[in-house]
C-alpha cells in the first residue's frame, strides 16, 4: 500500500480553488457577491480577453479595514457567519470565506479598499497564494477595487481548457445579468477590452431594468407580488404572451436573493405559461422567492448554484396560483405587428381564410411560411419576381433528390440514402388521403394498409433537404427586403451576432449594425416564416453549435408546420408528394420516424376478427 501523506498547504489551496474557480465567470460571480454583500449601490466589472488576463470589480460599498485585509486571504475567513447556528439563517450571498482565498491561490490579485468616512486607503497584493505586506494606496472615495490578473497562472491544466475570449465573455455575462436584474435600484456596468457591454443606471423597478438589459418592451412586463403562509412570498416580473423566445434563455430564478438553478420551480413556471403560449415558445420571467432561511439549504453545492427547499410542493402551489392570476389579469393581448416591408401574400387553392402574419414572434403553429400564410408549403401563386424554382411543380419541389445528386448532397445523407425502400415509396405515392387526426397526423389508405404521416416531421425532412441543397450549391433562396427589418438586440445577442455574422450571411440572414443595440435585417431565407424569431433563435445558440447538419436540422424544425395546425386536403397531398421526392422520406433530420404503417391484419386482431 502506498504511503499516506499529508498534502502541503500550497497543493491543498490549488485543489480547493478548483472547486470554486472553474473559469473567469466564477471569479466575476464571487467578487460581485462580495460587493453586493458590502452594501454597494454601484458595481463595475471590467474584463480583458474574456477575463483570462484581467477581471476587475469595483464597488462603492462599506470597504475593508486595514486590519482585516490579510485575514481575508486565510482559508475560511469570513465576516458573515460566526457559528454553526448561523448556517440555518444565511441571508448573505457569500458566507464560506473561500472566494478570495481560492482566487488568490491561482492568480495575481490586488485589492484596494477604503472604509466609509476614512481618509486613508490600503492595498494588498497576493500572487499564487503568497501575500505581500499591506501598503497605503490612493482611492478617491470609499469602496473596494479588486484586480485579478493571470488567472490559473500556476494551474496550466485548467488554463488550457478555457474557451475563446467570446465564449468566456458570454459566460461572464451569464453571471453578471442575474444580479443586475435582481437589484434594479443599483447601478451595474460591464466593459470588455475597454468597450462598454452593459451600462445599467439605477432603474425605477424591475420592469425598467429588464427592458433595458434584455432589449424587451416594458409594456409587456407585468409585476408579480403575492405572499403565502409560513413566511413564503413570491415576487418578480413576468413577460406576457408578446414576449416569446425559441429557447429558455430569458428565465431567472432567485431564492432569498440568490440566483439558483431550481428545476422544480422552472417546471412550475413553464407549465403555467402553457396556458397562454404555444408549444415551442418559451417565456421571459424573473421569479424571486422569499423563504424563511431555516427552510432552505444553500450549502449543498460548491458554487452555491443549487439549493434544497423544505416543502417545495407548497411553494410550487403558491407559484402556480399567483403566476396564473397575474398573467390572466395583467397580461396584454397578443399584438400583431404591421409589416414594414411589401409582400404580396399567396393564397392556397380552396382556402381564402388567412390570418395576418407576425414576423416578430415565435412560430405558434398558426404561421408557417410567408407572411399572410398558414400553409405548410410556399404559395402556389408567388409574386412575379419569385424564381420559378420556388413554384410547386418545379425541380425544387418535385425532385429534390435530383437537386441533391447534382450538388453532391450525398455527404449529408450518405448512410441514410442506402436504406431507401423504393417499394414503400411507390406504395405511398398511390395512397389515398382519408383524413387528418388531431391536426397532427395525415391518414392515407393504400391496399391493406393505413399510413399515419406526422405532418411536422414530414415538413422538417422536406425543408432540411431544400436548405441543404441550397447551401451546398451556394444558391440560398432569400427574400430581400426593400426596407430592412430593424431588430433590437440585447447586449448578449449583439455579442453573438458579431461572432457568427459570416455564418448568418451564408444562411441568408444578411444584416448590418445600426448602433444603439440594433441591426438591420436585409434578407432572410424565403422558406422561413418568422424571420425575426428565426434570427433570434440562431443568436441564442452557442457559437460552437454552428455545425452544418445540426444547424440545418434546427432551422428546418423551426420553420416547419407545427403539430396542431390545421392543413387542408390539397396541402396534405402536396406535402406527401414533396416528401416522397426527398432522398430519405422515412425520418426527420432528428431521426424521428415520419410515418408508421398499420396493416389491416393488425386492426383485425385488435377487433378479434381473426
Amino acid at each position: 500500500m502506498p504511503e499516506v501523506r499529508v498534502l502541503p498547504a500550497e497543493l491543498i489551496a490549488r485543489i480547493a480553488a478548483g472547486e470554486v474557480v472553474e473559469r473567469p465567470a466564477s471569479v466575476v460571480k464571487e467578487l460581485m457577491e462580495n460587493s453586493l454583500d458590502a452594501g454597494a449601490s454601484s458595481v463595475e466589472v471590467n474584463l480583458a480577453s474574456g477575463g483570462k488576463t484581467l477581471i476587475q470589480v469595483k464597488d462603492n460599498g462599506g470597504g475593508i479595514a486595514r486590519a482585516d485585509m490579510e485575514r481575508l486571504f486565510v482559508r475560511h475567513a469570513t465576516s458573515k457567519i460566526a457559528s454553526a447556528d448561523d448556517l440555518d439563517h444565511i441571508m448573505s450571498l457569500g458566507f464560506r470565506g473561500e472566494a478570495l482565498y481560492s482566487v488568490s491561490s491561482v492568480s495575481e490579485l490586488t485589492m484596494k479598499s477604503r472604509l466609509a468616512g476614512a481618509m486613508d486607503a490600503w492595498e494588498i497584493n497576493v500572487r499564487g497564494g503568497v501575500r505581500q505586506a499591506v501598503a497605503p494606496a490612493a482611492m478617491p472615495s470609499q469602496g473596494t477595487d479588486i484586480r485579478v490578473e493571470e488567472l490559473f497562472l500556476n494551474t496550466p491544466a485548467r488554463k488550457k481548457f478555457l474557451k475563446s475570449d467570446t465564449s468566456e465573455l458570454d459566460q461572464a455575462v451569464h453571471v453578471f445579468l442575474p444580479y443586475a436584474l435582481l437589484f434594479p435600484e443599483k447601478k451595474f456596468t460591464l466593459t470588455h477590452n475597454n468597450r462598454t457591454v452593459y451600462d445599467l443606471p439605477a432603474a425605477a423597478d424591475g420592469a425598467e431594468r429588464a427592458a433595458r438589459a434584455l432589449a424587451l418592451d416594458a409594456r409587456h412586463i407585468v409585476a408579480l407580488d403575492e405572499g403565502g403562509r409560513d413566511g413564503l412570498r413570491v415576487r418578480g416580473w413576468l413577460g406576457d404572451i408578446n414576449i416569446q423566445r425559441a429557447r429558455r434563455d430569458l428565465q431567472y430564478i432567485f431564492v432569498n436573493g440568490r440566483p439558483v438553478q431550481a428545476k422544480g420551480l422552472l417546471f412550475h413556471m413553464n407549465d403555467v405559461y402553457r396556458l397562454v403560449m404555444p408549444e415551442g415558445a418559451h417565456p421571459f420571467f424573473i421569479l424571486s422567492v422569499d423563504i424563511p432561511p431555516s427552510d432552505v439549504d444553500v450549502n449543498i453545492h460548491p458554487a452555491k448554484r443549487e439549493v434544497r427547499i423544505k416543502d417545495e410542493a407548497v411553494l410550487g402551489s403558491l407559484i402556480r396560483r399567483s403566476v396564473e392570476q397575474a398573467l390572466m389579469t395583467k397580461g396584454s393581448a397578443k399584438e400583431v405587428r404591421a409589416e414594414i416591408f411589401t409582400f404580396e401574400p399567396g393564397v392556397m387553392p380552396g382556402d381564402e381564410r388567412r390570418e395576418p402574419s407576425n414576423p416578430g414572434g415565435v412560430p405558434s403553429g398558426k404561421i408557417v411560411f410567408g407572411p399572410g400564410q398558414r400553409s405548410s408549403v410556399p404559395s402556389f401563386e408567388p409574386r412575379s419576381e419569385r424564381p420559378a424554382m420556388a413554384r410547386p411543380g418545379s425541380d425544387l419541389f418535385e425532385a429534390p433528390a435530383a437537386l441533391v445528386k447534382e450538388n453532391d448532397f450525398a455527404a449529408f445523407t450518405g448512410a441514410i440514402a442506402e436504406r431507401r425502400d423504393d417499394q414503400l415509396r411507390d406504395r405511398l405515392s398511390r395512397a389515398r388521403l382519408i383524413g387528418t387526426f388531431a391536426s397532427k397526423y395525415h391518414l392515407f389508405e393504400e391496399g391493406g394498409s393505413l399510413f399515419a404521416v406526422d405532418q411536422h416531421a414530414a415538413q422538417e425532412r422536406i425543408l432540411f433537404e431544400v436548405f441543404a441543397g441550397q447551401m451546398t450549391a451556394g444558391t440560398m433562396d432569400v427574400e430581400r427586403l426593400l426596407v430592412p427589418m430593424v431588430v433590437r438586440l440585447s447586449p448578449r445577442e449583439l455579442l453573438a451576432w458579431e461572432v457568427i455574422k459570416p455564418e448568418l450571411d451564408t444562411l441568408g440572414f444578411e444584416s448590418t449594425l445600426m448602433g444603439e443595440g440594433a441591426v438591420a435585417l436585409q434578407s432572410y431565407p424565403r422558406l422561413i416564416t418568422a424571420p425575426e424569431a428565426a434570427f433570434r433563435a440562431l443568436l441564442s445558440d452557442e457559437v460552437k453549435s454552428f455545425t452544418g447538419k445540426d444547424l440545418l436540422a434546427r432551422r428546418a424544425c423551426r420553420a416547419s408546420v407545427m403539430a396542431g395546425e390545421r392543413m387542408h386536403g390539397d396541402e396534405a397531398r402536396e406535402q406527401l408528394k414533396r416528401l416522397l421526392a426527398c432522398a430519405d422520406p422515412f425520418t426527420c433530420p432528428h431521426g424521428r420516424p415520419v410515418f408508421i404503417e398499420l396493416k389491416e391484419s393488425f386492426l383485425d386482431r385488435q377487433f378479434l376478427r381473426i
